[in-house]
């Protein structure tokens, strides 16, 4: 699942929004003036991404 929230949104929530990412392993898309600015993703996701890409040990995700 992916949620959107606007950025003063996640400053309000960051650790409810970071909790979300975790457990349940849910998406979230950060906008800024109405457009997608960031996303909030599960470390795990991320790693499994990383290490299927070759990337073990670089500090950056790249689209």
């Amino acid at each position: 699942m992916t949620e959107r929230r606007r950025i003063r949104a996640i400053r309000e929530h960051t650790g409810d929004r970071a909790n979300a990412a975790h457990h349940p392993g849910e998406h979230t898309t950060i906008e800024r003036n109405g457009r997608s600015f960031a996303v909030l993703v599960p470390y795990a996701w991320r790693a499994e991404r990383q290490h299927r890409e070759g990337q073990e040990g670089r500090g950056t995700l790249v689209p």
